[in-house]
């Protein structure tokens, strides 16, 4: 799998991230990095303690992580769960979760393959 091809399988927005990046090498290097954050746990753990405070910290982080790197088809719900958070609304955040952990699971799959290939 290549750059483009990991970017279309994840929902990433390939042309803005090669736009910054300028090369597949680099787009690889700092994509990978993404495997290796922890704002995606820390997020879960936030709200598995219903700490909304540390939730939306865990979210705001995460969200600018997806829009440095062109990950959009993650950022729009983490976006949302941010938002969600950011008014104190944990209860609909929880909700939101569940697309949040769906997209998060397409990105570090796709972000694996890349990384094996």
């Amino acid at each position: 799998m290549n750059v483009k091809e990991c970017y279309e399988a994840i929902h990433g927005d390939y042309e803005e991230v090669k736009r910054r990046f300028m090369t597949d090498a680099r787009i690889r290097r700092f994509a990978l990095m993404f495997l290796t954050d922890t704002s995606m746990e820390e997020l879960r753990t936030a709200m598995k303690e219903k700490d909304c405070t540390r939730a939306f910290q865990a979210a705001h982080t995460l969200k600018g992580v997806c829009l440095n790197l062109g990950l959009t088809g993650l950022f729009e719900p983490v976006n949302i769960i941010t938002e969600m958070l950011r008014a104190g609304n944990y209860e609909e955040a929880l909700e939101e979760m569940e697309n949040v952990e769906r997209d998060y699971e397409i990105t570090e799959k796709g972000l694996k393959e890349l990384e094996q290939s």
